[in-house]
Protein backbone atom coordinates (compact mmCIF):
# COMPACT_ATOMS: atom_id res chain seq x y z
CA UNK A 1 0.00 0.00 0.00
CA UNK A 2 1.40 3.69 -0.84
CA UNK A 3 1.38 5.60 1.96
CA UNK A 4 4.29 8.82 1.20
CA UNK A 5 4.08 11.28 -1.16
CA UNK A 6 7.63 12.34 -2.31
CA UNK A 7 8.37 15.71 -4.85
CA UNK A 8 11.67 15.21 -6.35
CA UNK A 9 13.18 18.26 -8.95
CA UNK A 10 16.21 20.23 -10.23
CA UNK A 11 16.75 22.96 -7.29
CA UNK A 12 14.17 26.61 -7.89
CA UNK A 13 11.98 24.21 -9.82
CA UNK A 14 9.22 24.70 -7.86
CA UNK A 15 8.94 21.66 -4.77
CA UNK A 16 8.42 23.78 -2.06
CA UNK A 17 5.66 25.65 -3.97
CA UNK A 18 3.44 22.78 -4.52
CA UNK A 19 4.09 21.89 -1.18
CA UNK A 20 2.56 25.03 0.40
CA UNK A 21 -0.22 24.77 -2.37
CA UNK A 22 -0.81 21.32 -0.82
CA UNK A 23 -0.81 22.75 2.68
CA UNK A 24 -3.50 24.88 1.83
CA UNK A 25 -5.54 22.82 0.37
CA UNK A 26 -5.28 19.76 3.40
CA UNK A 27 -4.93 22.68 6.23
CA UNK A 28 -8.76 22.75 7.02
CA UNK A 29 -9.45 19.42 6.37
CA UNK A 30 -6.74 17.48 8.14
CA UNK A 31 -4.26 17.59 10.64
CA UNK A 32 -1.18 18.37 9.37
CA UNK A 33 2.38 19.46 10.98
CA UNK A 34 5.85 19.87 9.91
CA UNK A 35 8.01 22.19 8.27
CA UNK A 36 9.09 23.38 4.80
CA UNK A 37 12.11 25.68 3.66
CA UNK A 38 11.63 29.40 2.50
CA UNK A 39 15.01 31.33 0.51
CA UNK A 40 16.24 33.99 2.70
CA UNK A 41 16.77 36.81 0.38
CA UNK A 42 18.91 40.17 1.14
CA UNK A 43 16.82 43.78 1.67
CA UNK A 44 19.33 45.13 -1.53
CA UNK A 45 17.98 46.07 -4.64
CA UNK A 46 19.76 42.80 -6.06
CA UNK A 47 17.94 40.80 -3.80
CA UNK A 48 20.34 38.04 -3.82
CA UNK A 49 19.97 34.54 -2.14
CA UNK A 50 21.81 34.40 1.62
CA UNK A 51 20.15 31.35 3.31
CA UNK A 52 17.49 29.51 3.90
CA UNK A 53 14.75 29.49 6.70
CA UNK A 54 12.63 26.80 8.43
CA UNK A 55 8.85 27.27 8.98
CA UNK A 56 6.52 25.24 10.72
CA UNK A 57 3.39 25.04 8.74
CA UNK A 58 1.52 26.74 11.27
CA UNK A 59 3.79 29.55 10.52
CA UNK A 60 4.46 30.20 14.01
CA UNK A 61 8.16 29.04 14.18
CA UNK A 62 10.52 30.33 12.23
CA UNK A 63 14.39 29.87 11.86
CA UNK A 64 17.94 29.82 10.36
CA UNK A 65 18.60 26.79 8.46
CA UNK A 66 21.69 28.10 7.13
CA UNK A 67 23.65 31.40 5.97
CA UNK A 68 25.77 32.64 3.35
CA UNK A 69 29.17 31.39 4.97
CA UNK A 70 30.74 35.40 4.01
CA UNK A 71 28.08 36.68 6.39
CA UNK A 72 28.90 34.81 9.18
CA UNK A 73 32.46 33.97 9.35
CA UNK A 74 32.62 33.17 12.88
CA UNK A 75 29.48 30.49 12.62
CA UNK A 76 30.49 26.61 13.29
CA UNK A 77 28.85 24.28 10.99
CA UNK A 78 28.73 22.03 8.22
CA UNK A 79 29.29 23.54 5.02
CA UNK A 80 27.10 23.18 1.89
CA UNK A 81 28.66 25.14 -0.78
CA UNK A 82 28.78 28.77 -0.13
CA UNK A 83 26.58 28.23 2.99
CA UNK A 84 26.57 27.25 6.37
CA UNK A 85 24.22 25.10 7.70
CA UNK A 86 23.18 26.46 11.76
CA UNK A 87 22.74 22.63 12.84
CA UNK A 88 22.45 23.94 16.85
CA UNK A 89 19.63 25.44 16.09
CA UNK A 90 17.82 22.95 13.32
CA UNK A 91 18.30 20.35 15.74
CA UNK A 92 16.95 22.20 19.00
CA UNK A 93 13.73 23.56 17.00
CA UNK A 94 12.95 20.40 14.03
CA UNK A 95 12.02 17.81 16.34
CA UNK A 96 9.49 19.31 18.33
CA UNK A 97 8.40 20.36 14.69
CA UNK A 98 7.97 17.06 13.20
CA UNK A 99 5.63 15.84 16.79
CA UNK A 100 2.51 15.05 16.47
CA UNK A 101 0.24 15.57 19.52
CA UNK A 102 -2.56 13.16 17.98
CA UNK A 103 -2.27 9.14 17.42
CA UNK A 104 -4.71 9.67 14.62
CA UNK A 105 -3.40 9.68 10.85
CA UNK A 106 -2.13 13.21 9.79
CA UNK A 107 0.07 14.80 7.19
CA UNK A 108 3.45 15.13 8.05
CA UNK A 109 4.95 17.63 5.70
CA UNK A 110 9.26 17.43 5.56
CA UNK A 111 10.46 20.39 2.80
CA UNK A 112 12.86 19.19 2.17
CA UNK A 113 15.21 15.75 2.99
CA UNK A 114 17.89 17.16 1.43
CA UNK A 115 21.80 17.37 2.19
CA UNK A 116 21.80 20.87 4.65
CA UNK A 117 19.17 18.72 7.00
CA UNK A 118 20.57 15.26 6.49
CA UNK A 119 24.05 16.87 8.74
CA UNK A 120 21.77 16.12 11.80
CA UNK A 121 21.57 12.43 12.88
CA UNK A 122 18.68 13.35 14.94
CA UNK A 123 16.94 14.60 11.84
CA UNK A 124 17.69 11.55 9.58
CA UNK A 125 15.95 9.55 12.89
CA UNK A 126 12.99 11.44 13.13
CA UNK A 127 12.28 10.97 9.38
CA UNK A 128 13.22 7.43 9.57
CA UNK A 129 10.30 6.80 12.38
CA UNK A 130 7.65 9.04 10.40
CA UNK A 131 8.16 6.78 7.75
CA UNK A 132 7.33 3.95 9.76
CA UNK A 133 4.48 5.63 11.93
CA UNK A 134 0.63 5.66 10.99
CA UNK A 135 1.41 9.05 9.98
CA UNK A 136 1.22 10.35 5.86
CA UNK A 137 4.21 11.60 4.55
CA UNK A 138 4.84 14.53 2.35
CA UNK A 139 8.38 15.41 1.64
CA UNK A 140 10.82 17.00 -0.99
CA UNK A 141 14.03 15.38 -1.80
CA UNK A 142 16.77 16.64 -4.07
CA UNK A 143 17.08 14.71 -7.28
CA UNK A 144 20.70 14.69 -7.03
CA UNK A 145 21.91 10.96 -5.29
CA UNK A 146 22.34 10.91 -1.52
CA UNK A 147 21.74 7.26 -0.10
CA UNK A 148 19.44 8.06 2.70
CA UNK A 149 17.14 10.13 0.28
CA UNK A 150 18.07 7.26 -2.36
CA UNK A 151 16.54 4.45 0.06
CA UNK A 152 13.49 6.79 0.67
CA UNK A 153 13.14 7.03 -2.88
CA UNK A 154 13.18 3.20 -3.17
CA UNK A 155 10.47 2.24 -0.68
CA UNK A 156 7.27 0.13 -1.57
CA UNK A 157 5.06 2.42 -0.24
CA UNK A 158 6.42 5.67 -1.64
CA UNK A 159 4.79 7.61 -4.87
CA UNK A 160 7.80 9.45 -6.25
CA UNK A 161 6.56 12.73 -8.26
CA UNK A 162 9.41 14.11 -10.98
CA UNK A 163 8.77 18.08 -10.75
CA UNK A 164 9.80 19.79 -14.55
CA UNK A 165 9.21 22.48 -15.84
CA UNK A 166 6.74 21.03 -18.28
CA UNK A 167 5.07 19.61 -15.57
CA UNK A 168 5.09 22.12 -12.65
CA UNK A 169 1.54 23.85 -13.00
CA UNK A 170 0.01 20.78 -13.46
CA UNK A 171 1.10 18.11 -11.44
CA UNK A 172 -0.23 19.79 -8.55
CA UNK A 173 -3.83 18.16 -9.21
CA UNK A 174 -2.17 14.63 -9.45
CA UNK A 175 -0.14 15.13 -5.87
CA UNK A 176 -3.17 15.92 -4.63
CA UNK A 177 -5.57 13.23 -5.22
CA UNK A 178 -2.73 11.29 -4.52
CA UNK A 179 -1.73 12.79 -1.30
CA UNK A 180 -5.65 12.82 -0.53
CA UNK A 181 -6.18 8.82 -1.54
CA UNK A 182 -3.71 7.80 0.73
CA UNK A 183 -4.86 10.02 3.89
CA UNK A 184 -8.56 8.28 3.32
CA UNK A 185 -7.38 5.00 2.73
CA UNK A 186 -4.81 5.44 6.25
CA UNK A 187 -8.24 6.83 8.13
CA UNK A 188 -9.90 3.45 7.24
CA UNK A 189 -7.12 1.14 7.78
CA UNK A 190 -7.40 2.00 11.67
Amino acid sequence: MKKHVLLTGEPGIGKTTICRKIIEHFMEKENVFGFYTEEVRSSNSRSSRIGFDVISIDGKNCFPLARLSSLCPQAHGPKVSKYTVNLEKFESNMISLLKNHTSSTSLCVIDEIGKMELFSHRFKAAVANLFESNHVILGTVPIYPLKFVDDLKKRDDVILFSITNSNRDEIIHDVIKSTGGILSEMKVVQ
